[in-house]
């Protein structure tokens, strides 16, 4: 028998008290033994039977007591000192475990490991001003834009469009004229809201009156087609009514004196997917999509933007002496007329010059040109990193595919960096092959050829880039994007 046992078999009263008599000797001598004896017995005198069971009563108190302390003491003896605060339920400290090989003098460290966490934005992030100056956002400092303002009835216009550090648009910022109609379906399908943010953006007071609209907000809508479909953007107007939906409008009406305004991953989000920057197989996926690091920093750009109308220095419109040519000039360039052609090849040249009187661009339209140039054997690998089409529409300008271009040529091979052009081409000169040349040239306008660059061909004395790098970065300075507008905006009043 065990000590435990041996401890609660010791306190057994009816067992170890010598004044209870024995049971069986008892009966032995009764029935030995001649005598008289009643069943009743006086008042003061306790029955046998309840001396018993009131000995064994308080036995069990004992017992109980007993072992309540030997338990105590065993516990005790094995976990050490009993608290009697506990532990608040949000803090837990990591127990250190001794490993059995370890010295008797070592001391074990653990180390928490860190929780991760969805919403943790990026150490940097940076702040970025429209060219027009009206347009303010935050967004992470690997992330890059470009730009393409223009004017419009003396008012400036921009699109910005957002790309992360692998180079996926993200959001695209569209400073615009006015808005556009909707879409319209047989067969509208469910929408829903999962994420909201109240932004303060002020609204047109006018155009408020005239169409009601909820105040200016971040919005993650989806919408149910054959994929879960959805869109993070700002918005104001009212939901569709009802559950349904053949279209939902990312769209901001902004402060006064100044544009509409759609910031977005797309401007419509439709049931057919058409344009949708985010796609879902179930809203379960949806939903999850918020713990993510897109979609935190996304958000965060998109509800720090900030709208103020500004006096913007509307670009003016160049026309040249004989009335052949126009363009938008930027606010800060000059541009004037310049010798060209002869008089068996009339034509028109314009020079332009930036604040520095930097010449950035040259115009040339007539009959010749004085293209040419040559170089050796060597061919080098062109790449167009930017395109957009040109304002000229006439019938001559769409067969010949005129558009802009911004292309450069790399010749680090043998040590010459990128050369690059900028400027209109068509279907021919715009073609990208090995070539050791470049021409920004259109031909097959009505009255011959046609440049509009910030240089036609390939000089000795032409500014390279070092890298690839650098020549991408060159699209997101006020340059650039002054050039390329400039560019685009080119009209041939009398042709078209």
């Amino acid at each position: 028998m065990d000590p435990i046992k041996n401890m609660i078999s010791a306190t057994d009263p009816v067992h170890n008290d010598p004044s209870v008599p024995d049971g069986e000797a008892a009966l032995r001598r009764m029935l030995a033994e001649s005598g008289e004896f009643s069943d009743r017995l006086p008042r003061n005198v306790v029955s046998l039977a309840d001396r018993k069971h009131r000995r064994a009563r308080l036995g069990g108190v004992l017992t109980l007591a007993a072992a309540a302390v030997t338990a105590g003491v065993l516990v005790a003896t094995n976990l050490g000192a009993l608290t009697t605060d506990p532990e608040p339920a949000s803090t837990v400290a990591p127990t250190a475990v001794a490993s059995p090989t370890a010295s008797a003098t070592a001391s074990a460290s653990v180390t928490p490991s860190p929780t991760p966490t969805a919403t943790s934005a990026p150490a940097v992030w940076t702040t970025f001003t429209d060219t027009t100056g009206q347009a303010t956002f935050e967004l992470p400092a690997s992330w890059t834009v470009s730009q393409a303002p223009q004017s419009i009835d003396g008012g400036a216009y921009n699109t910005v469009v957002v790309k992360n550090s692998t180079g996926k648009t993200m959001s695209t910022l569209s400073l615009v004229y006015d808005g556009t109609g909707g879409p319209v379906c047989a067969d509208p399908k469910p929408f829903s809201t999962l994420d909201s943010v109240i932004v303060d953006i002020p609204q047109k007071a006018q155009k408020l009156k005239e169409m009601p609209r909820g105040p200016s907000g971040f919005v993650f809508r989806i919408v149910q087609g054959d994929k879960i479909y959805g869109s993070m953007a700002l918005n104001d107007a009212e939901l569709a009514p009802g559950t349904t939906t053949c279209g939902l409008y990312n769209s901001i009406l902004g402060p006064d004196n100044m544009p509409f305004a759609h910031f977005g991953d797309t401007m419509w989000l439709k049931p057919d997917g058409e344009e949708a920057a985010l796609a879902f197989d179930s809203v379960a996926e949806a939903t999850a999509y918020m713990q993510t690091q897109d979609y935190q920093d996304t958000k965060r750009m998109l509800i720090s933007l900030a709208l103020h109308p500004v006096n913007v220095a509307a670009a003016g419109r160049f026309v040249s002496k004989d009335g052949s040519v126009s363009f938008e000039l930027p606010a800060g360039w000059t541009a004037k007329d310049e010798p060209a052609g002869t008089p068996d090849f009339p034509a028109t040249g314009v020079g332009v010059f930036d604040e520095s009187s930097k010449r950035v661009a040259r115009l040339y339209y007539g009959l010749g040109g004085g293209l040419g140039g040559g170089c050796g054997p060597e061919k080098y690998t062109a790449t167009e990193l930017d395109s957009a089409p040109s304002s000229l529409s006439s019938d001559w300008a769409v067969a010949a595919q005129v558009r802009f271009s911004y292309r450069v040529l790399d010749q680090t091979s043998v040590g010459k960096g990128f050369s690059y052009q900028v400027g209109l081409v068509d279907k021919s000169s715009g073609q990208l092959m090995n070539s050791c040349l470049m021409y920004s040239v259109v031909s097959g306008a009505p009255r011959g050829s046609l440049t509009f660059a910030d240089r036609d061909s390939k000089s000795l004395d032409e500014p390279v880039f070092q890298s690839m790098a650098e020549a991408k970065a060159y699209m997101g300075t006020p340059e650039y994007t002054k050039l390329k507008s400039m560019i685009r905006s080119l009209k041939l009043p009398a042709q078209g």
